[in-house]
């Protein structure tokens, strides 16, 4: 019996492991699928803030890639970092009107609806 403990106990952990991971993997696409969008998304001379929300601190390098981003397009606007760990991962960027949801949270509730 305490061995079929032992046995459930480690497939829970190795569960956990692959979900965590397969989070982390779902998160990175989304964030450079946001990139790709972000940077062919139509350009506005109006547009005066860009809000970057993400569900958990993005790295600098990704940061970089944005700022970069925003500065050959739309170098007139304020590029703004903002946390909501309600999105659960990914990010979801907003352009004046504009909103480009790569979230997890979105895209979950699209996949159960």
């Amino acid at each position: 019996m305490q061995t079929l403990l032992w046995v459930l106990l480690g497939q829970i952990i190795f569960a956990v492991i692959v979900i965590v991971v397969l989070k982390k993997l779902l998160e990175k696409e989304l964030i450079h699928a946001a990139l790709e969008k972000f940077e062919t998304s139509k350009v506005t001379e109006e547009i005066k803030v860009i809000t970057i929300t993400s569900a958990s601190v993005i790295n600098d390098e990704l940061k970089g890639y944005f700022q970069t981003i925003q500065k050959r397009r739309m170098p007139q606007a304020v590029l703004n970092f903002e946390l909501n760990p309600s999105l659960k991962g990914g990010v979801v960027i907003t352009e004046g009107d504009v909103v480009l949801d790569f979230s997890l949270s979105n895209r979950l509730e699209n996949f159960w609806s």
